[in-house]
């Protein structure tokens, strides 16, 4: 309920609040924030952040926090999650042009995606303001390096731990639902064989070896590419990158093949993993070439107990459909979640799903309604998810 005594609409809340949230997302979006430079972008944020009703600064990292206590000391804690860094292409537009400005339904300018997320959750911050809080307390972190390595979230994490409760990672505007975290398990495989001149003949050990390889691999029944995005797991594997030789007239010492294996369900991940190194083995014997192994990018797999099933899912989604939107469910993340999903903790993460377009140009644009809807579901999520009859 509000503190009018009535529960407010979000899609109202949000029809008042857009012009104070799009001017405050134009000026986020005007400042660059690529990896070491987000400390202006931080300052500014932190300020509009205390201006919305929160008690707000930044950490050692370099992360805003915000935080509002709620009405219930035994209640939950819920955090919301906002990225505040750039990648280095968009920052680099950025810092060279002033552009931003509003074509019909579009907000176009450099880092308008980004910072999309940013705004929302300024905004969410005011309706909180406005609603009774049957919470503990309900944090807001916008977070640096979610493009560069999620530094951010892991500092956030570290320092907080369990006291974060929930966590949803807004990612700006509305409709996909996502949860667990996809793992990685990143293949490096060496063949090597004596090199010898192309005048003795016969084949090239290694060349010969990496198209068995890559032919064993397209033909053994295991995913090449990735299954409609609704499958739960989603498991992909791909070959990637593949190098072998560097003079005209001799066979190759050495050559490599580099595997990308992802999958959310970390037994499915290691069965994969174990048939992809079997392969090569395989290969080696059949080629007359030795084989060795060593670990590309790795990250765990993790699911979110109960999947789809889960209340933070159900709660976002059903405030999704709340808004007029049709929810899309995604079982597979790759975002800040991952890291909170590492430490114990639900997530979920509410992305776009379709956010605007040119990203990483001059003429990057975003989507103005999606963004809107995107925080009227997020605020109808919270009342959701709150112990109270809606």
């Amino acid at each position: 309920m509000g503190l009018n005594g009535g529960v407010i609409d979000a899609r109202e809340f949000v029809t008042e609040d857009a012009d104070r949230l799009l001017d405050e997302w134009g000026r986020i979006a005007l400042i660059p924030a690529p990896e070491g430079g987000e400390g202006p972008r931080a300052e500014l944020i932190a300020n509009l952040a205390e201006a919305s009703g929160a008690n707000a600064a930044i950490d050692a990292a370099g992360n805003v926090v915000a935080t509002v206590d709620g009405d219930d000391p035994d209640g939950e804690t819920l955090t919301l999650l906002a990225t505040m860094d750039d990648l280095g292409t968009v920052a680099a537009h950025r810092a060279a042009t002033d552009r931003l400005h509003r074509d019909g339904d579009r907000f176009v300018g450099p880092a308008t995606e980004t910072t999309s997320s940013d705004a929302t959750a300024l905004s969410i911050l005011r309706f909180v303001g406005r609603e009774t809080r049957p919470w503990r307390r309900l944090i807001v972190a916008w977070v640096l390096g979610e493009e560069t390595g999620l530094t951010g979230v892991r500092a956030l994490v570290d320092q907080h731990g369990t006291e974060l409760g929930s966590v949803i990672d807004l990612m700006g505007g509305v409709g996909t639902v996502s949860w667990n975290a996809i793992g990685f398990a990143g293949l490096e495989v060496e063949f090597a064989a004596e090199p010898r001149h192309t005048l003795y003949g016969g084949t090239s050990e290694v060349p010969d070896a990496i198209s068995r390889f890559i032919a064993a691999l397209d033909s053994d029944g295991y995913p090449r590419h990735a299954p409609p995005f609704d499958a739960d797991p989603l498991t992909v594997r791909r070959v990637n990158r593949v190098h072998a030789g560097n003079v005209f007239n001799h066979s190759p010492a050495t050559g490599t093949v580099g595997i990308d294996i992802r999958s959310t369900d970390p037994t499915v991940l290691a069965e994969v993993e174990a048939v992809t190194r079997g392969a090569a083995e395989q290969v080696a014997r059949q080629a007359g070439v030795e084989v060795r192994f060593s670990d590309g990018e790795r990250q765990p797999a993790i699911t979110l107990p109960g999947g789809r099933e889960h209340r933070l899912v159900q709660a976002l989604a059903t405030a999704i459909r709340d808004i007029g939107r049709e929810p899309v469910l995604r079982s597979w993340s790759s975002s800040n979640i991952n890291i909170v999903y590492a430490a114990g903790l639900d997530g979920i993460v509410h992305d776009s799903a379709h956010r605007g377009g040119g990203r990483g140009t001059a003429d990057e644009w975003t989507d103005i309604p999606g963004v809107l809807d995107g925080v009227a579901a997020d605020c109808r999520m919270l009342q959701l998810l709150a112990p109270r009859s809606q």
